[in-house]
């Protein structure tokens, strides 16, 4: 626990705490009444990749600038018939327009609908009709792909969005010339405030609902075990529409920590933003973190660090040393070399992580391990199939019960009821949890690999399969077993990032090794991938896994393809016979 020495004294955050109309509607604007230094830059936001940036020249913006443009930009959307419970969607690069806009359509009482910008414009367009968007503010060739999409998919709803190109709205909206009566509104706890989809990993994105109270939940308690001494700076690279997004911009200005907002989550960028920026802390999603170049990051930039925040799929142990080995940190009152890698499992449903591990360079326990729930999570179970919880040591599908969890689907009521199970929320994670009451992440239902001696979870041969090669990135998949028809074999598509060729065959054989020693199955085949395209990720940068099934599924049934080898037949999972 943080006490003294932060941005925010005791005094301010336990007003904030006590607080029982703070909620996710209104958090800016307690946020601006309880600081006194509302004109301290506090987010920055310039190209910190391009060549000689400095924040010096560059300062940022405080509270106050915010309070500013985010009263602008109300004054807009109200003049632009934006009411309470108007849905007004947020399509943008920008990860500050997107924020401010989510500040003022919030404080009108209105939802935010967010999207993120990596979304097919198919996709997109069809989002924000299913979520009933009315207006729509967007980077300008976003805004045109969605009015095509709706012309050619003939929606007469459509012709009914008024959309804005958000560039201009931020040059042309003008302040109001006086009060705006009822502003910010006055949020109820079921009040809806934002629709943030889910990945989309599998299938037609998810569009969970979230309200002032729920979304944050978990958040109060965080006012006071939240990195925030004043030395701390943190970096987000998380993608701003997401809802993970929204909630660390949320704890920034509550404890009023500078912040950088990062928008291209490439590992490239990120490292030339932590040299440029040296934060104490970076937050990005598995796949910006396992892209760090740590031989690109300066020694003095690395020397700040004393935290990596990674969140939704948990991240490997191949991805989490390496950056471990940078920084320092404080362990029991002493100060140590290497920092902490924070894991954290979480779920676009539930508006905040799950579960959280933190390993360091000391750290001798991974095999995905997820550690234990976090404070918001009530109460956590391995269930089976009818609902009953399983003894520890057992797999099963995840339930949680929380208050943070999402009321519903906007799109589909009858998804959330489904989702639930004997009163617990089903994460669509397999999981099992051991005798000392640590969890570890096995799969998600979608990708269990069905063979014909029974169920194999992929994640824990991805674990062994990056740390054997040392790959970038890695994803076992379910391919048909030509010898079982209706059941399937684990097959490993993996990618390098430094141009070496490679055997593949040496490659599946070492990696079969590897899972046989750790008793896991072995691959019946490998493919190196070309390119990222050959190991797509979706907007969030998870694999898409459903495509890669699709792409391979019928690998085993005829001669290995180039830069693949494979076990063309097996008497049983695990044997792998010689060709």
């Amino acid at each position: 626990m943080h006490i003294f020495g932060t941005h925010r004294s005791v005094a301010q955050r336990l007003s904030l705490t006590a607080n029982r109309r703070l909620g996710a509607g209104n958090f800016f604007w307690h946020a601006w009444r309880n600081a006194t230094d509302r004109d301290r830059p506090i987010l920055f936001h310039p190209d910190v990749t391009a060549p000689g940036w400095d924040e010096t020249h560059t300062p940022g913006v405080s509270l106050n600038d915010l309070r500013i443009t985010a009263i602008r930009y109300a004054h807009w959307h109200r003049t632009h018939g934006v009411l309470p419970g108007t849905h007004v969607g947020v399509h943008t690069r920008n990860g500050l327009f997107g924020l401010l806009h989510h500040i003022a359509i919030t404080a009108l009482g209105a939802v935010a609908v967010h999207c993120n910008p990596n979304m097919a414009s198919d996709t997109a367009a069809e989002y924000f009709l299913r979520t009933r968007t009315t207006v729509l503010v967007a980077d300008e060739d976003l805004r045109a792909n969605c009015a095509d999409a709706w012309a050619r998919s003939g929606a007469p709803e459509a012709g009914r969005i008024l959309t804005q190109d958000i560039a201009r709205l931020d040059r042309d909206a003008p302040r109001p010339t006086g009060p705006m009566p009822g502003f910010p509104h006055r949020h109820r706890g079921d009040d809806l405030v934002m629709i943030s989809h889910s990945s989309g990993t599998t299938g037609r994105p998810k569009a969970p609902v979230f309200t002032h109270d729920s979304f944050f939940d978990g958040k109060r308690e965080r006012l006071w075990t939240f990195p925030s001494l004043r030395g701390d700076r943190m970096l987000t690279a998380l993608p701003h529409s997401h809802s993970a997004g929204i909630s660390y911009l949320t704890m920034a200005l509550l404890l009023g920590i500078p912040t950088l907002v990062l928008d291209d989550a490439k590992g490239e960028s990120v490292v030339r933003a932590v040299n440029r920026f040296h934060p104490t802390f970076v937050l990005g999603f598995p796949l910006t973190l396992a892209e760090i170049d740590v031989s690109k990051v300066t020694p003095y930039a690395a020397q700040h660090i004393h935290s990596w925040n990674g969140m939704g799929d948990a991240s490997h142990e191949r991805h989490i040393r390496p950056l471990t080995a940078l920084g320092m940190r404080h362990d029991d009152g002493k100060k140590k070399p290497g920092s902490r890698y924070i894991d954290g499992l979480g779920s676009s449903e539930m508006g905040m992580v799950l579960f959280r591990q933190v390993f360091t360079p000391d750290s001798s326990g991974f095999g995905r391990l997820i550690g234990r729930p976090v404070k918001a999570v009530r109460q956590a179970a391995v269930l089976d199939e009818d609902g009953n919880v399983l003894p520890d040591g057992e797999a099963g599908r995840l339930g949680v019960r929380t208050p943070s969890l999402t009321p519903g689907y906007w799109d589909d009521p009858t998804l959330g009821r489904d989702s639930l199970c004997n009163g617990y929320f089903l994460t669509g994670d397999v999981v099992r949890r051991d005798s000392q009451g640590l969890w570890y992440h096995l799969d998600r239902t979608p990708d269990v690999i069905h063979t014909a001696g029974g169920p194999v979870y992929s994640l824990p041969l991805e674990e062994t399969v990056l740390l054997r090669t040392q790959a970038l990135d890695a994803a076992v998949v379910a391919v048909a077993d030509p010898d079982r028809p209706g059941a399937c074999r684990p097959a490993a598509v993996v990618l390098f990032g430094d141009g070496i060729e490679r055997s593949p065959r040496n490659l599946l054989d070492g990696c079969n090794a590897a899972l046989t020693a750790a008793g896991l199955a072995p691959l019946s085949a490998l493919v190196i991938a070309e390119n990222r395209d050959a190991l797509p990720v979706g907007p969030t940068g998870k694999v898409l896994k459903r495509r890669l099934r699709e792409q391979h599924r019928s690998i085993l049934s005829g001669p290995a393809p180039a830069g693949a080898a494979h076990v063309r037949s097996r008497t049983a999972i695990g044997s792998v016979p010689a060709e």
